[in-house]
């Protein structure tokens, strides 16, 4: 697939769990920690984004950088469905949910920017995908502490598709 094809989604995905994260902000704003965390994460997703689009302007504007990529855009494509459901969801989630959700989100965000960065010829592409992903993985690490500060169970975080 033509590498244009790819940042749309991908800015898209991005947009919409920083939107999600920013919902779940209001949703614990008597929580100032948890307001705290999703307010911060929403924020660094689209910065994702601004990346994500100059990105897709920088090889616009450079035909030596288009071309053929192999990418796995399903992933990206059930990842956004699945976050906007969330989002439209109209019961709020639990503090436990939300925390779930997000790192299920974050593991399956880094884990398809890891694949499709080692797939992708194109080394502009490369280099956004693992920088994407090494922010996810940085999202991880900031939830995992935050649940371990709130004692949550391993089985209240079981990472699976949320609900």
């Amino acid at each position: 697939m033509h590498i244009e094809a790819v940042f749309r989604p991908l800015s898209d995905l991005e947009k919409a769990i920083g939107d999600l994260y920013a919902q779940w902000a209001s949703v614990f704003d008597d929580d100032r920690e948890a307001a705290f965390l999703f307010v911060k994460m929403a924020n660094e997703e689209k910065g994702h984004a601004s990346l994500v689009d100059y990105q897709r302007r920088v090889i616009q504007r450079n035909p030596a950088l288009s071309g053929d990529v192999d990418v796995d855009l399903a992933v990206i494509e059930e990842a956004l469905r699945e976050t906007r459901a969330l989002r439209e969801s109209p019961v709020p989630p639990t503090l436990a949910e939300a925390v779930r959700t997000a790192l299920w989100l974050e593991t399956s965000a880094a884990e398809s920017h890891y694949r499709n960065s080692l797939q992708s010829a194109n080394p502009e592409l490369e280099r956004l995908l693992s920088c994407l992903g090494s922010e996810d993985r940085g999202h991880l690490g900031r939830l995992e502490a935050f649940a371990k500060s709130r004692g949550f169970t391993a089985e209240e975080l079981a990472v699976s598709r949320p609900a």
